[in-house]
């Protein structure tokens, strides 16, 4: 109800509530029924009784989130390298819903390497970069910073393109075609410091993730990976945190509404590949996505001593590493209806 107070757009409500969609959309239902709101040319309005209801309860709104880094608390570019990382990323490979892709905007992605440096993880650091969609390993290289940065990645358009990048400016990354259902080559094992990835968010499929994450680490090793509210419900994140706890990591930083996901850079996976557009579409009227309303929180993990990945050999799933019941917004959901 606060939000109703300035936001009129069902996309930009899902955008500031920490909730699966769904819920969102059966929480608006009762309020209609209940007259407290009324859907007038797609948009969400509060009725005269919703405006008293507001007085009644006493709720107030204030914008209360830093205009200049959003609300993370990070320069949006430290490092002096954005308008190069820009330049060099023009022409990347667009996303696909095959894999399940979309990155995040150039200037969200300065701000979250510039946390991973505050956190001492970046200078001197051998990094392992599972899926980079958002090409997170070129911005690090650029800052010289890094010892070495692997790529492991299952999109050969990326991998061609990282390499070629990596190549012709003589940056300090490799990269090459990974699977994460089967085992990470054994090179690879125990070399890292880091780890960075955006796992999907099934519980299969995040496990497996982070299992081939974590068995690249060092001892002390620490990880960086992002996780929604909006495909991953309270009990999903409890679980989450159970799997970490088993494979000794502790949670050391969540950051809210770290990365954004826009829909104006992703739009080679249509509004109508997402289950969640239906539904808004259905129940409201809106007829196109007006809202970055996809967000994720930052986590950053420590293994206290020796990893210990959940998950070793081969792991044959197919569509449920993608998708569950909570995959609305998943582009991957939609062809398994």
């Amino acid at each position: 109800m606060r939000c109703l107070l300035k936001e009129k757009s069902p996309w930009k409500l899902i955008e500031k509530v920490d909730a699966n969609p769904k819920i969102v959309i059966s929480e608006l239902e009762k309020m209609k029924k209940e007259g407290l709101v009324e859907f007038l040319n797609g948009e969400i309005h509060l009725t005269d009784k919703g405006k008293d209801e507001i007085k009644r309860l006493k709720i107030s709104y204030f914008d209360v989130r830093c205009p200049e880094c959003n609300g993370r608390g990070f320069k949006t570019d430290p490092f002096g390298i954005l308008n190069r990382f820009k330049q060099i990323v023009e022409n990347r490979p667009r996303p696909t819903a095959e894999y399940d892709q979309g990155y995040i905007r150039e200037e969200d992605l300065m701000q979250r390497i510039a946390f991973i440096y505050e956190r001492g993880d970046v200078e001197g650091a051998n990094i392992m970069v599972i899926g980079d969609d958002d090409l997170i390993s070129i911005a690090l290289a650029l800052t010289g910073m890094p010892e070495k940065i692997t790529v492991l990645e299952i999109d050969e358009r990326l991998i061609n393109f990282i390499n070629k990048v990596a190549m012709n400016l003589n940056l300090n990354i490799s990269a090459q075609k990974f699977d994460v259902r089967h085992d990470v080559p054994e090179q690879f094992l125990g070399k890292y410091d880091i780890f960075i990835t955006d796992p999907v968010e099934t519980i299969p499929g995040i496990t497996l993730f982070l299992s081939r994450a974590a068995s690249t680490l060092k001892d002390n090793g620490a990880g960086y990976f992002g996780l929604t509210h909006i495909e991953a419900s309270l009990r999903k994140w409890q679980e989450i945190e159970k799997i970490l706890l088993d494979m000794n990591f502790v949670i050391t930083d969540i950051i809210r509404d770290f990365n954004v996901y826009p829909m104006n850079n992703n739009l080679d996976i249509s509004q109508n590949d997402y289950i969640v557009y239906e539904m808004v579409k259905e129940f409201t009227g809106k007829k196109e996505i007006d809202a970055d309303f996809y967000r994720s929180s930052l986590i950053r993990v420590e293994a206290v001593g020796k990893p210990l990945p959940k998950v070793r050999g081969d792991y044959e799933l197919k569509h449920e590493v993608y998708v569950d019941d909570e995959s609305i917004v998943t582009a991957m959901a939609k062809k398994v209806e």
